[in-house]
């Protein structure tokens, strides 16, 4: 189970936070989180940090021509397990914006307040390019897209 709220705040959104209750289905053999679950959680709090700040991914095609944002690495350092039933809150904000690509990350806690991992996202802007053979090209962030998760 997921619970969060979005709102469109159209900017000023500088972390985004959901609470998951590790259900069976999150789980492998031992009830231990299976790890690609996180990576999931991770994608969904970038769409919903970008969504709150106005920028979903409609609005980036319709205002910006993005066609996306695609993943270029990833990673996680584990701390403490998360076991099926933990209450967790998974907290995502832009760390950094270099050139062409921005870093995410994430961390989730236990409701106890121990850390159970942190983790990263690295991403790019793309639009479309009909001449090149993939049909995307990597582009700048924007400035108006950067100044809406700017402090």
């Amino acid at each position: 189970m997921v619970r969060q709220e979005i709102e469109n705040h159209g900017g000023d959104v500088k972390e985004f936070v959901s609470e998951i209750k590790v259900e069976w289905a999150h789980c492998d053999y031992a009830g231990i989180v299976f790890y690609p679950n996180f990576y999931i959680w991770f994608d969904q709090g970038t769409e919903r940090l970008f969504r709150a700040n106005g920028l979903s991914y409609a609005q980036l095609a319709d205002e910006f021509g993005i066609d996306g944002m695609p993943l270029l690495e990833t990673g996680t350092t584990y701390k403490n397990a998360s076991k099926l039933g933990a209450d967790l809150t998974i907290t995502s904000w832009i760390d950094a914006w270099e050139g062409k690509t921005f870093l995410i990350k994430h961390r989730v806690m236990h409701a106890d307040g121990r850390e159970a991992l942190e983790g990263f996202e690295r991403r790019i802007f793309v639009i479309k390019d009909t001449e090149l053979e993939r049909g995307i090209r990597a582009i700048p962030a924007p400035d108006e897209i950067r100044a809406r998760f700017a402090d």
